[in-house]
């Protein structure tokens, strides 16, 4: 409490993205101009789902140079926890991409490849 006002927590309204796209490759892409600060992000961590570290900065509309990458820690503003954040390393830019990736997963066709057994 500072001078008898309580910290309000962070606003947890809508946050209107300046762009959103669909790739080929099925990555959805929001993109947002505010700091970092603002997003839950932790950039130790791997994204959800199928990407390279090129396809997250083509995806965001960024080139390959200075470019950070991270994951939510939660959810944000309608994106799931996991998805990528991508971001420029520059305090005068504050640009953001969050991409939602495909989830890789295959699909066995033919029953008879799969066996289960028991030891």
């Amino acid at each position: 409490m500072i001078h008898g006002l309580a910290k309000v927590p962070f606003d947890s309204r809508e946050i209107h993205p300046i762009s959103e796209l669909t790739t080929n490759g099925g990555m959805r892409v929001a993109c947002y101009a505010m700091p970092i600060e603002r997003v839950p992000a932790d950039f130790f961590a791997d994204p959800d789902g199928s990407w390279t570290y090129e396809s997250l900065a083509r995806a965001a509309g960024f080139g390959t140079n200075e470019v950070a990458i991270g994951a939510l820690k939660r959810d944000f503003n309608g994106h799931p926890e996991g998805s990528a954040v991508v971001t420029l390393n520059c305090e005068a830019r504050p640009y953001i991409a969050i991409v939602e990736c495909p989830i890789a997963y295959s699909c066995v066709a033919d029953a008879e490849r799969v066996g289960v057994t028991a030891a």
